[in-house]
């Protein structure tokens, strides 16, 4: 399971669903409400399907694609 770094727009941490494998954004994508996903003007691009990267960590950890219930060991 691919563990995103987030990126910094005014003082809030992000990541887009776009660097996301197509299984995880998939599950992703089920498991929330489009409501959730924002489009954020940065730097003159326009960033699409950006999620609050606490969200994100909350599911990786908690429902993430071969989730098996043991704790993630993180070395």
């Amino acid at each position: 399971m691919t563990k995103l770094i987030p990126i910094f727009i005014e003082g809030r941490r992000w990541i887009q669903l776009g660097q996301l494998p197509i299984e995880e954004e998939k599950s992703l994508k089920s498991w929330l409400p489009s409501s959730r996903f924002k489009t954020i003007e940065f730097q003159g691009m326009v960033l699409q399907d950006c999620l609050d990267f606490s969200v994100y960590s909350y599911w990786r950890k908690s429902y993430g694609l071969g989730h098996s219930g043991a704790q993630e060991m993180d070395f």
